[in-house]
């Protein structure tokens, strides 16, 4: 029995010493970081994929072109206010 507890404190101190211990902790560290990016990434794709699917709707391109660039319909009324 003292054999196996020996052998056991050897080991657990030769992984801390030798630096697999921390090399371990380190790669989990990352692999927890990796996968919340990758989570990012695909939340901002499906994102990019419904826009690319709206982008095709021609209603969705005009209203666009109205918010973003402030153009008219031809049956739009349009006011135009002087700044004095």
């Amino acid at each position: 029995m003292k054999v196996l507890w020996v052998s056991i404190t050897f080991v657990c101190v030769s992984l801390l010493f030798n630096g697999s211990l921390l090399a371990i902790y380190s790669l989990h560290r990352d692999q927890a970081r990796l996968l919340e990016q990758v989570r990012l990434i695909k939340t901002q794709s499906a994102k990019l994929d419904k826009e690319l699917t709206m982008a095709k709707d021609p209603a969705y391109i005009e209203r666009q072109a109205r918010d973003r660039y402030d153009l008219a319909d031809e049956n739009d009324l349009v006011f135009v206010f002087s700044d004095e």
